[in-house]
């Protein structure tokens, strides 16, 4: 059956997880105003009690979760990959995907990937995002622009990029499956070929964070987690109102 030490983790457990779920609403928050950021879902789950196998005998183990009734866990962290707002900038290097897709960048020896297509110029003329990293070709190669004038670049809605009337790539537009959000707003997971999309130049997309939503959220999580510390502090005082009446008896 399950320990006497079930209450204490459970709510220390919880109020651990209501802290992290804390610290993603609030990352959320803080990126309501970047480009292609997609918002992060925290998931838990619980483990249920498990009986000792025979042999094991019945000494009570409370630092195993398994020994701990509905002992809650840290899940997943889910990205929610639903459309930001698209926003018209009237820059030429802009681009943003309208479906499903990701723009692909090489950063150092991986390639990584983002919905930020606020895209510029580097110095030897290739296409790169405001990090510097360069944005990547249908077949894994950085796009070389060269120096003419921006007003002579398009994009068409399949992604090949123009320079005048010279064919110069076609962008990398993948889907991800088993997405996992790895910072500056970059994202990672296995890649197929994205079909169902269309690039619009001189647009950007926002974050599909929705403010309103995520502080709903904060409050939530704040009340959870003093409810979850008020528990432990009285849990804590009647152990000790316990302890003080057996040394007194």
């Amino acid at each position: 059956m399950a320990s006497d030490f079930q209450s204490l983790y459970v709510l220390s457990s919880g109020l651990f997880f209501q802290q992290r779920k804390l610290e993603v609403v609030a990352n959320n928050l803080a990126n309501v105003n970047t480009n292609g950021f997609k918002k992060v879902l925290l998931t838990a789950q619980a483990l249920p009690v498990k009986e000792p196998s025979e042999g094991e005998g019945k000494t009570p183990q409370p630092l195993r979760a398994e020994n701990n009734f509905v002992y809650p866990v840290m899940g997943k962290q889910i990205v929610d990959t639903s459309d930001g707002e698209l926003k018209k900038t009237d820059n030429p290097l802009d681009m943003a995907i309208n479906g499903r897709g990701f723009f692909a960048l090489k950063v150092g020896d991986k390639i990584l990937y983002t919905r930020d297509g606020h895209f510029l110029l580097d110095k030897n003329g290739f296409l790169v995002n405001q990090d510097g990293f360069p944005v990547l070709d249908e077949n894994g190669n950085p796009i070389a622009i060269g120096r003419a004038p921006l007003e002579t670049v398009r994009v068409t809605r399949d992604g090949v990029i123009f320079v005048g009337t010279r064919r110069v790539a076609r962008l990398k537009i993948v889907e991800l499956q088993g997405i996992k959000h790895v910072g500056k707003n970059l994202y990672t997971g296995g890649e197929r070929e994205a079909k169902d999309y269309e690039i619009l130049q001189e647009f950007v997309e926002g974050s599909n964070v929705n403010p309103v939503e995520e502080m709903t959220r904060m409050i939530e999580t704040v009340r959870a987690y003093q409810s979850f510390a008020n528990a432990m502090k009285s849990l804590d005082d009647s152990h000790s109102q316990l302890i003080n009446g057996i040394l007194k008896a």
